[in-house]
C-alpha cells in the first residue's frame, strides 16, 4: 500500500498541535508516517509531541535548533519515505478524508500535484472561494491561471519523485516566512500534470497572532520571495500570457504585503515594490480577463501616477484598520 509522509514544521504551537495532529491520526487512510519537525520550540511543544508519539508511533519527531520554516521542510522532505508528501501548518487541522481523497484524485490520473480548496477559520469557519480550482487536470501552458491560486502549500499531495528530480526546496532565508511562495510557484509552473479539486478539506487557521502572515515587522521578506521566482524564471521558457499571469500574482503579493506591514515601513516597501512595477507592460496587462474592473483601475493609476498610487494604498490600509 502506497505510503503518504506527512511534513509538520512546527515552532512554539502548543495552543494547536494536538488538534492538527490528532486530525492527521485520525485519517481514513491509515498508511501515514507523521514527520514532525520542531523547530527549537520554546514553548510545550515537544512535551505534548512526546506524549502524542506514545498514542501513536507513526509520529516521528525531529527536534532541532530554530533555523526556520524552509529549512526544517527541506529537512523533513529528504527524511521522507513516502511515495507522497502533505505539508500541514502546525496550527491548522483537515477533514478525517482528506488523505484518502487526494490519493484518489493522484493516482487516478498519474499526477505530479492534486491541490484542493479549502475553509478559512478564525471565529468561525468559511469555505474559501475561488474560481481556479476547476475539478480536472491542466498545467501551467493550459491553464496559466491557477498561478492567481492562494499559495496553499498545505492542502495538496505532491509526488515525491517530482520535487527530487526537479530539485524543488524551500528558500532558507533569516525569518521563516512566506517561504510558501517561491515553493507554490515552482511546483505549479514545473508540473506536468496538476489535478485542480474543488472540495474543501482543510482548515486554514487565520487567527493565529504568532503566525507569520501577521508579523507586521517582516516588511521585506516577501521580495526575497520574488526574487527567488524572477531568478528560477530565467533560464525557463515563457509565454506572453504566462508572464501577465505572473506578474499580476507579484502585483498581488506586493500590494497585499503592503496591508499587512507596520505603517514605518510605508514608504521603503513601497519604493522596493516600484523596482518591480516599472518592469510591467501595463497595456498587457489591462487586457487581462483574470483582472477585476477594481483592479484595472488601480493599476492604470500605478502606471500614470505612482504617487496617488501610494496614496491609494495609504487610504486602503487606513480604512482596513
Amino acid at each position: 500500500m502506497t505510503l503518504i509522509s506527512i511534513l509538520i514544521p512546527i515552532y512554539n504551537s502548543e495552543k494547536y498541535i494536538e488538534q492538527c495532529v490528532n486530525s492527521i491520526i485520525s485519517q481514513t487512510y491509515k498508511n501515514i508516517e507523521i514527520i514532525c519537525i520542531n523547530d527549537g520550540s520554546t514553548d510545550n511543544t515537544k512535551e505534548i509531541l512526546e506524549n502524542l508519539q506514545k498514542k501513536d508511533k507513526r509520529i516521528k519527531i525531529i527536534n532541532k535548533k530554530n533555523t526556520g520554516y524552509g529549512n526544517s521542510l527541506n529537512i523533513a522532505i529528504q527524511s521522507a519515505k513516502g511515495e507522497y508528501i502533505a505539508i500541514i501548518e502546525s496550527d491548522d487541522h483537515i477533514k478525517n478524508t482528506m488523505l484518502e481523497t487526494l490519493l484518489k484524485y493522484i493516482k487516478e490520473d498519474e499526477t505530479d500535484i492534486v491541490k484542493a480548496n479549502f475553509y478559512k477559520e478564525n471565529n468561525s469557519i468559511k469555505k474559501n472561494s475561488s474560481k481556479y480550482f476547476i475539478n480536472k487536470t491542466t498545467n501551467i501552458n493550459l491553464f496559466p491561471n491557477m498561478l492567481l491560486i492562494q499559495p496553499s502549500i498545505w492542502s495538496a499531495l505532491y509526488k515525491k519523485e517530482f520535487l527530487i528530480k526537479n530539485k524543488i526546496k524551500f528558500n532558507e532565508t533569516k525569518g521563516a516566512s512566506y517561504q510558501d511562495l517561491s515553493f507554490h510557484f515552482k511546483t505549479m509552473f514545473l508540473a506536468k500534470k496538476i489535478f485542480l479539486l474543488n472540495e474543501h478539506l482543510y482548515y486554514y487557521r487565520t487567527n493565529n497572532s504568532n503566525s507569520s502572515i501577521n508579523s507586521k515587522g517582516k516588511a521585506f521578506l516577501v521580495f526575497d520571495e520574488i526574487e527567488t521566482i524572477n531568478n528560477f524564471l530565467k533560464d525557463k521558457k515563457i509565454n506572453e500570457n504566462t508572464l501577465t499571469i505572473k506578474n499580476i500574482f507579484e502585483y498581488k503579493v506586493i500590494t497585499w504585503n503592503f496591508n499587512r506591514i507596520q505603517n514605518k515601513y510605508n514608504k521603503k516597501v513601497f519604493n522596493k515594490a516600484l523596482e518591480y512595477f516599472k518592469k510591467y507592460n501595463f497595456q498587457t496587462l489591462m487586457k487581462n480577463n483574470t483582472l477585476t474592473i477594481k483592479d484595472k483601475i488601480y493599476l492604470n493609476i500605478l502606471n500614470k501616477n505612482k504617487k496617488l498610487f501610494y496614496a491609494i494604498l495609504i487610504l486602503r490600509k487606513s480604512i482596513k484598520l
